[in-house]
Formats: structure tokens, sequence, C-alpha cells
């Protein structure tokens, strides 16, 4: 799960680049559809996040040091 997040956050910094240069050149047509996979991967991005603290959280641990 770690992976396929590290991965979308690569194609996500990816997508925005692209879409930066295609914003530089006027590209306005390129912008939206990049725009919209950027929104995709963004979804998944959460999705996975989500996912990866429910398995990381699902019970509660309760240290009975007391500091002393």
């Amino acid at each position: 799960m770690e992976d396929h997040l590290v991965g979308v956050e690569l194609q996500l910094n990816d997508l925005v680049e692209r879409r930066e240069r295609a914003r530089v050149q006027g590209r306005m047509e390129r912008v939206e559809e990049l725009t919209r996979e950027i929104e995709a991967l963004q979804d998944d991005l959460a999705v996975t996040a989500e996912r990866i603290a429910d398995e990381q959280f699902d019970t509660p641990v309760i240290s009975e040091d007391t500091g002393s």
C-alpha cells in the first residue's frame, strides 16, 4: 500500500509540473485535461492514505508506562 502511495505522489508531482508548463505555453485545453487527471490522483491518494491509516491504527495501543 505504501509503495502505491509513493507512486501516486510521484505521478501527481509530474502532472502538476506538466500542467504548469501547459499553462505557461497557453495550452488551456491541456491544462483542463491535466487538472482532471490531477483531481483523480488526489482522490486516489486520499483513499490510499485512509486505508493505510486504518491498517495501522485498527486497535488502539495503550501503554502502561506511567513515566515513573
